[in-house]
C-alpha cells in the first residue's frame, strides 16, 4: 500500500473520513484492513478505466501500422534487447503527424521548442514534445516521442530523427529552445 503512487493524500483522507464517519471505535488493525480493502478497490477501478498496460504495449505495432495506413505519418519504434535470450522491451516511440509537419514547414517560424513531462503510469517513462510558433504566435505541435528516460543519447536520437523528418529544400536552419540549460551538439 505504501509503495503505491496512486494513493495520494487526498484519496487517503477521503477514505479515512468515510470510514471514521460510520464507525465509532476502531483498532489499528481494523483501520489498516479498511485501508487495504479500499486500495484494492481503487486498483480494480483503475484497471477497469486504464486497462492492462502490458497489453497496450503489445499493440503498439498495430497502432503504428494504422497511423501509416490512414496517412503518411512518420512513426518509429525502438526496442531494447541487450541479450538475444532476453525478451525485448520498449525503448522509444517517435511520431510526427504529416499535417503537423506540413503546417510547420509552410507556415511556422524556424524556432523549435523542446519540453518533457514524466508519465505517471506504472511503467514510467517520459513524453518529449516539440512545438513551434505559428504566425498568430500560438503553439503548434510538431512531434512527440515517448522514451524510458531523458538523457543526452535519447534527446540526440530524437533530434536527429526530427531533423531528418523536417528537412526540406527551402530551409535547413532552425533554432532549438529548451527549458533546461543544456547544450546539445547534433552532428
Amino acid at each position: 500500500m505504501f509503495g503505491n503512487k496512486n494513493a495520494n493524500k487526498a484519496w487517503v483522507s477521503r477514505v479515512v473520513l468515510e470510514t471514521f464517519t460510520n464507525i465509532g471505535k476502531m483498532t489499528v488493525n481494523d483501520y489498516m484492513a479498511e485501508l487495504r480493502r479500499a486500495l484494492r478497490e481503487k486498483q480494480r477501478v483503475m484497471y477497469i478505466l486504464l486497462g492492462d498496460g502490458e497489453k497496450h504495449y503489445t499493440l503498439i505495432y498495430d497502432y503504428m501500422a494504422e497511423l501509416r495506413r490512414v496517412s503518411h505519418e512518420t512513426c518509429k519504434i525502438k526496442s531494447n534487447q541487450p541479450y538475444p535470450t532476453l525478451q525485448p522491451w520498449f525503448g522509444s516511440f517517435y511520431m510526427c503527424l504529416d499535417g503537423c509537419k506540413k503546417g510547420f514547414l509552410n507556415g511556422c517560424r524556424p524556432f523549435i521548442g523542446l519540453d518533457d513531462s514524466r508519465l505517471k503510469i506504472s511503467y514510467g517513462g517520459q513524453l518529449l514534445v516539440v512545438v513551434a510558433r505559428d504566425p498568430n504566435d500560438q503553439y503548434f505541435p510538431l512531434a512527440f516521442v515517448v522514451v524510458e528516460n531523458e538523457c543526452k543519447e535519447t534527446l540526440r536520437c530524437f533530434l536527429l530523427i526530427l531533423i531528418d523528418d523536417i528537412r526540406d529544400s527551402q530551409s535547413n536552419r532552425w533554432v532549438f529552445i529548451s527549458d533546461q540549460q543544456k547544450v546539445y551538439y547534433i552532428t
